[in-house]
């Protein structure tokens, strides 16, 4: 906060007009008043006098307040106020505010307190939620592997695989707050994570018959490999969505002196210029999304805030009709954990 000498003294114009009032008062007095006798020397001398006082105190006034916010502001830590400390109040409205700071303050605690014990709560009934619901699901795929396999048990198993995606994206999304808690960085070998990932999408590949071609180096890269491999699956899921059958989506790696690169295309539907700068917010389905019909806005979002998360960058390129192109940056020499 700001402390200006200019601002205080708009703010005292109270006191500075009772001292012209007073200075006023005196000098007619001793004009008028015929016992009194006094040259206009000494009056010019008392209104210089008068001056020089009155100007001290304006500005140790402003001194004592401008320490005072100072030690004010040096109390708020992450949301609290903690009043002991801060010095004793110099005048009635210090003590006034400073009381009024401390209570405000409690209550704000208060209900941070309650709003965090109900996300709390919130979050570990969801969890839960998301955990126990993987159950039906993992039966139901159990039940179709069993079955003789025909067009109603392949529909069913991609509406179960929908199930399963969408049931996944909520969970990684109310963990997205938790995230610092949950991460390790550690060296991991860049082509086995992907690989690992494709297989999750091996019966969609075969298919749709898209073609993939494989060009990632065996490079080590700084990551964690669980939060990494939920966004590979995202981008890789949305490449299947939008590739026509027959397609191809090639992921190849990439590497120069300041960064590993992975990038993900395909020769799918592309998507509009004025849709390209707008993938990643929250909720943005774009022409495509709403003409697939199936797109919630909020896998790239949730890839992308990830990917920050872990100091990774994401970007776009595409042209509608021809192609789709998502990069995944590993800056190298990075402090990850400083993020």
């Amino acid at each position: 906060m700001k402390v200006t000498f200019g601002k205080f003294l708009f703010f005292q114009r109270r006191a500075i007009m009772m001292y012209m009032f007073i200075m006023a008062f005196i000098t007619i007095m001793l004009f008028v008043e015929p016992t009194m006798p006094i040259h206009f020397q000494n009056i010019v001398y008392i209104h210089i006098v008068a001056f020089v006082i009155f100007s001290l105190y304006i500005t140790v006034e402003f001194l004592y307040i401008k320490k005072h916010i100072s030690q004010v502001e040096t109390h708020w830590t992450n949301g609290y106020f903690i009043q002991e400390g801060v010095g004793e109040s110099k005048t009635y409205e210090q003590y006034l505010y400073g009381q009024l700071f401390q209570m405000v303050n409690e209550k704000h605690q208060e209900k941070m307190r309650s709003i965090t014990k109900d996300k709390k709560d919130t979050l570990e009934y969801m969890t839960s939620w998301f955990h126990e619901i993987k159950t039906p699901i993992a039966v139901s795929r159990l039940i179709i592997e069993q079955s003789p396999t025909n067009a109603v048990m392949e529909s069913i198993e991609e509406e179960i695989n929908l199930v399963e995606n969408y049931v996944e994206q909520a969970l990684y999304f109310i963990r997205t707050d938790e995230f610092n808690h949950d991460y390790f960085i550690l060296q991991t070998e860049l082509d086995q994570l992907v690989r690992s990932v494709i297989k999750q999408h091996a019966k969609i590949f075969i298919k749709k018959k898209i073609k993939l071609e494989l060009r990632v180096e065996p490079i080590e890269i700084q990551t964690d490999k669980k939060w990494l491999a939920y966004v590979l699956s995202q981008i890789i899921s949305n490449s299947l969505k939008y590739t026509a059958d027959a397609g191809t989506i090639m992921i190849q790696s990439e590497e120069d002196s300041k960064e590993v690169r992975l990038v993900i295309s395909d020769n799918g539907i592309g998507i509009e210029q004025a849709d390209v700068q707008r993938i990643f917010e929250k909720g943005f389905t774009g022409m495509n999304g709403r003409a697939h019909g199936k797109s919630t806005g909020m896998g790239l979002y949730l890839a992308k805030k990830l990917a920050n998360k872990l100091g990774h960058e994401l970007s776009v390129s595409s042209k509608e009709k021809e192609y789709t192109s998502m990069t995944i940056h590993f800056p190298k020499g990075q402090d990850y954990y400083s993020i």
